[in-house]
């Protein structure tokens, strides 16, 4: 496995990243990776960087960054909105489709929690096919949450008193409420027309019940597959639980690569 630098510039900010190659010539299907709300781009206790080297493994190439406002990128998780999250990823998967080693028509999205929403939005609303689509923990009850004055079940009321939300230790500004409060989730990813693979955890502290609705007929229907892993928590922080949701990512994956 080869690692280079990915950098790309997105509203004059730069967004910073890693693009996992294999040990191959030549361009290669390549999966796109977006982390969690809050998180990074190696994601939760290294779990991105465990599937990169899974897929690198199998040929496949990987490109993991940072969004605005997280990790080494530019930004301030202030001004943090998921609907800015996503018109970023527009422009860096035009970047992505440019760079070598890349093959352009073979490339694949997995999104993890709040990642997941973005990724799936990305996929319905590009102007380019992706091969396959992966969501793990999907936040998508994001929408609900805030629009009943919470996140993560903490009161939001300290956006009023202090002008800023304390996530973990960073401010967060009205602006991704402000977003969340009209954005239609199922809806927007309702367009996408490949394969769709979606796992969720028993022991998530969001509901499975989310994760159904994306198989509802009016958004991906047929086309989606959940799998649903016993005593998984929302960070697939356990084994075998995380050994099963690798396996199962890079099946699909290198099976809709071909």
């Amino acid at each position: 496995m080869i690692l280079q630098p990915f950098d790309v510039s997105v509203r004059g900010l730069a967004l910073r990243g890693v693009h996992y190659r294999p040990d191959r010539d030549g361009d290669a299907p390549t999966v796109v990776l977006f982390h969690g709300f809050g998180g990074s781009r190696v994601e939760t206790t290294g779990v991105f960087v465990t599937l990169a080297r899974a897929l690198t493994a199998r040929g496949l190439g990987v490109i993991a960054y940072d969004r605005a406002g997280h990790g080494e990128s530019d930004g301030d998780f202030f001004d943090t909105t998921v609907s800015g999250d996503i018109a970023d990823a527009h422009l860096v998967l035009e970047a992505v489709r440019r760079r070598e080693g890349v093959d352009a028509e073979n490339l694949h999205l997995v999104g993890m929690s709040l990642g997941s929403v973005v990724a799936s939005v990305v996929a319905s609303e590009n102007e380019h096919a992706f091969r396959s689509l992966t969501m793990w923990s999907t936040a998508a009850l994001f929408v609900d949450e805030i629009s009943g004055g919470t996140l993560q079940g903490r009161s939001l009321e300290g956006l009023a008193r202090d002008g800023f939300f304390d996530f973990l230790g960073m401010r967060l500004g009205p602006a991704l409420r402000d977003d969340a409060v009209t954005f239609d989730v199922y809806g927007r990813a309702a367009g996408y027309d490949g394969p769709v693979l979606l796992l969720h955890g028993t022991d998530d502290f969001i509901p499975v019940s989310y994760a159904e609705r994306y198989l509802a007929a009016d958004v991906f229907g047929d086309r989606g597959q959940l799998v649903v892993v016993d005593g998984a928590d929302h960070g697939w922080a356990q084994l075998p639980q995380r050994d099963d949701l690798i396996a199962r990512t890079v099946a699909f994956i290198t099976a809709n690569a071909r």
